[in-house]
């Protein structure tokens, strides 16, 4: 089978929806299928893979580093007429969209959409446009887009659920994102000790981790006000550790000032995507305190690393963790929050049991098994 990915965004850039692309993309072609990745150009990056090809792109905004992708090029019509694809996956209803529903229409084959995010929860990126225009702007496009596809896949109950609120007719098929879970299960003895010591971290403390965009829509202050509520317990054994970078990390320094966190809260920065899962495998608990996720990925590398995850119950952590048994949820409380990374810290015997149960639960997201899914349904399209 040969599939046409179409995504807004796609390596060096680190997110969910790049590590589910680029997990699928290699478990189809280790089933001895052929994919084409259509994105937006990189500057400054050069693709080491075949079956890439990068359309000419702007960066709109500073607020994030995602370049546009202009959708128009002579070379992309050549490509998929030489490709010659059996399937059109669209991973994003903006922008690329356009010339992957058009290259699907002209082939006359079938078109997946995947609606991977809770797009109104990042309207305010589109300022000074107000929120509201934002956000019924999006739903028409989704509305608008789907009556296009043949099927729309979202990785989530909780997300279709959503999706329901949009009047969309079209089937909807829940398929979790996938995930290599051998990258994250690969130690390095030294690269563990390397980054305990950076941080100053011995044996007997706690790297409590948090992986992702630091941006407000995240929520991270909570972690941070819920770590000098432990702090004022007088556990000092413990460090947060905060890999990424983003729009909210003047103020959020700002806040760890405030609070006299400085040797407790460390500010990692990006890091590269090769070296992420030396950070889990470096930490002891997993901090989660976003409720605009569709589905968490970074949960997901969390359990497959064996790291027990705090959480606050919203869309993207429901979805994946059992309360009490491979985590912990919370309400969306900090007072709360604190209460149970307190009794995470203080509790080996219980991260422990967690981290069994987690390494469990990440084998259901295993790319091997999303794939097959995944084709599954491309192969009832094209039949039908």
């Amino acid at each position: 089978m040969k599939i046409a990915f179409f995504t807004n965004c796609y390596k060096p850039l680190i997110n969910g929806v790049v590590s589910s692309i680029v997990s699928l993309k290699n478990a189809y072609e280790k089933k001895g299928h052929s994919t084409y990745i259509f994105a937006p150009r990189v500057e400054d990056y050069t693709d080491q893979e075949n079956n890439v090809f990068r359309y000419h792109s702007v960066n709109l905004t500073s607020k994030v580093k995602y370049p546009i992708a202009i959708p128009l090029s002579l070379r992309a019509r050549k490509i998929i007429n030489e490709f010659k694809p059996d399937i059109v996956h669209i991973h994003h209803p903006f922008v690329l969209s356009m010339p992957a529903i058009m290259y699907g229409e002209k082939l006359g084959i079938p078109k997946v959409l995947t609606i991977h995010t809770q797009y109104e929860r990042y309207a305010y990126y589109a300022s000074p446009i107000p929120q509201v225009i934002v956000n019924e702007a999006i739903k028409r496009i989704i509305f608008n887009l789907a009556s296009k596809v043949d099927v729309i896949t979202t990785p989530s109950k909780s997300m279709k659920d959503l999706i329901g609120h949009y009047r969309i007719k079209k089937e909807v098929v829940v398929v979790p994102n996938a995930i290599n879970l051998n990258v994250f299960q690969e130690k390095n003895e030294q690269q563990y000790r390397e980054i305990r010591d950076q941080f100053g971290l011995d044996e007997k403390d706690v790297a409590v981790l948090y992986v992702g965009r630091i941006s407000f829509e995240k929520n991270i202050d909570k972690i941070i006000k819920a770590m000098a509520i432990v702090r004022d317990k007088k556990i000092n054994n413990v460090k947060l550790l905060l890999v990424g970078e983003g729009t909210a990390m003047k103020q959020l320094k700002k806040l760890v000032e405030s609070l006299g966190l400085e040797s407790l809260v460390k500010f990692v920065g990006p890091v590269n995507s090769d070296m992420i899962k030396y950070y889990y495998q470096a930490s002891d608990i997993f901090a989660f305190t976003s409720t605009s996720e569709t589905f968490g990925m970074v949960i997901i590398e969390a359990f497959a690393s064996g790291l027990p995850v705090l959480a606050v119950k919203a869309p993207g952590a429901i979805d994946i963790i059992t309360d009490g048994l491979d985590g912990i949820l919370v309400e969306d409380d900090i007072s709360q929050f604190a209460k149970r990374l307190e009794s995470l810290i203080i509790d080996k015997v219980l991260r422990k049991r967690l981290s069994k149960s987690a390494l469990k639960t990440a084998q259901l997201y295993s790319a091997d098994s999303v794939s097959e899914q995944m084709l599954n349904l491309y192969q009832r399209l094209i039949n039908r």
